[in-house]
């Protein structure tokens, strides 16, 4: 009788809880242009500690958490810096990470966050771009649904923004 006492509230509570699947996405590759410049460019990518994570971050008000069941396939550094250096490769001459080219490009990735307020939800990507000499702010706010996965498909959008702003802003 013990034993029957034991295993139901276990029976229970396994019932009870839902089983979570953690869901992962990824930036999409976006051919940005078909004619390449003769120029070369230097990258080198950097971004906040934060976004160095494969966590999808929310933010209401001041608090700021990860989605518990959403997150990036790679870190968001690592899927900006592939999609980057595939939107150079396809729009310039060459693309290195060295310091023999025509252009010199280094990016910081300052916020890369899911904003939810009461009345909309909106993706927030802020990039800070240097380049032989000169500076640019690329501030990127994307309306979306209160979910991971329109803040993803809104994260997408925001980065082929950037990319199609930041190769006009090279040439």
């Amino acid at each position: 009788m013990k034993k029957l006492f034991l295993i139901i509230p276990l029976f229970f509570l396994a019932c009870s809880t839902k089983n979570q699947v953690v869901r992962s996405y990824t930036l999409n590759d976006v051919t940005v242009k078909v004619k390449k410049s003769e120029k070369s460019v230097c990258i080198d990518i950097d971004s906040d500690p934060i976004l160095k994570t494969e966590k999808i971050y929310w933010q209401k008000g001041y608090e700021k958490n990860p989605y518990l069941y959403s997150q990036w396939i790679d870190d968001f550094d690592n899927l900006i810096k592939k999609s980057v250096y595939n939107a150079l490769f396809h729009s310039f001459k060459g693309v290195y990470f060295d310091n023999n080219c025509d252009i010199n490009l280094k990016l910081f990735i300052t916020d890369a966050t899911h904003v939810i307020a009461e009345k909309n939800s909106y993706v927030l990507l802020d990039i800070k771009a240097y380049s032989n000499g000169k500076t640019k702010d690329f501030n990127y706010k994307i309306l979306c649904k209160k979910d991971a996965k329109s803040a993803v498909a809104a994260f997408n959008t925001a980065v082929k923004r950037f990319e199609n702003g930041l190769i006009k802003w090279l040439e």
